[in-house]
């Protein structure tokens, strides 16, 4: 009777990947970050986006560098994909049309009850937004007759309605928090309670179970390696995986009891 061929080593490395993936590659929670202004992007918002990453929130801004390959219906769709979103109100924020077109759409999605919103004013008074004043409401006129002529024209409108809905919204400012990192912080802290379901603990934990499991697979092919003749059914091969199946599901347990 002829030999049975010997699974390669990759059959093994993707059998053992099918089966970790899941808490090899948790599902993250992504924030939106709306916002405008090159000196916002370079300062403020580039602190705001590494303080969400360090505490493993996953953030989406806009590339500079792909502003012609990234359209806004690209933008909009990244905004339907997302949890959470920030909405960084500024004096020059209304100068731009894609800014107002994205706070739209955030808007909709959060009457529909698929995004959570949270309006941070920054360096501009609360009153200046909802109420159109200042250099805020300048901008806003003027962006209003460039691409329409009149503010009553239906998308001028919707405008206006967006932002006087989510600058009514509880929110952070600079008018409370003047200095830039307790601001920082602030937003932190806010997100990761409206992103309540990946607490810190339970990220710690995916952590943990990711770099574990990468150790124990890294182990797995050096152990594959070793011994060619190691079958699929053999008992150490099954001792094997049966514990590490066991430690990430106790992971796991603890995790959800988080």
């Amino acid at each position: 009777m002829a030999a049975q061929p010997q699974p390669a080593i990759s059959d093994y490395m993707v059998a053992l990947v099918e089966v970790l993936s899941p808490f090899m590659f948790p599902p993250r929670p992504q924030v939106f970050v709306n916002f405008r202004g090159k000196e916002l992007r370079n300062g403020f918002v580039s602190h705001v986006v590494k303080a969400l990453k360090d505490v493993r929130i996953n953030v989406f801004i806009d590339s500079l560098e792909r502003r012609g390959v990234e359209t806004l219906e690209h933008l909009l769709k990244r905004i339907d994909e997302s949890e959470m979103a920030l909405a960084i109100f500024s004096d020059r924020y209304t100068e731009s049309e894609w800014c107002l077109d994205e706070l739209v759409r955030m808007y909709d999605r959060m009457k529909e009850g698929k995004l959570v919103v949270i309006p941070v004013f920054y360096r501009v008074s609360t009153d200046d937004v909802k109420n159109f004043r200042g250099e805020f409401g300048r901008q806003f006129t003027n962006t209003v007759r460039r691409k329409f002529g009149t503010i009553e024209a239906p998308s001028a409108q919707r405008w206006m309605i967006a932002v006087t809905s989510i600058a009514s919204m509880t929110g952070l400012t600079s008018e409370v928090h003047s200095i830039d990192s307790k601001l920082v912080e602030k937003i932190v802290e806010a997100s990761k309670r409206q992103l309540g379901h990946f607490s810190s603990a339970c990220l710690t934990i995916y952590a943990e179970v990711s770099v574990e499991c990468l150790v124990a697979l890294a182990v797995f092919m050096v152990r594959c390696y070793m011994n060619p003749k190691m079958k699929l059914g053999d008992p150490g091969l099954f001792n094997f995986t049966n514990f590490l199946l066991y430690f990430v599901i106790r992971k796991s347990l603890l995790w959800c009891m988080s």
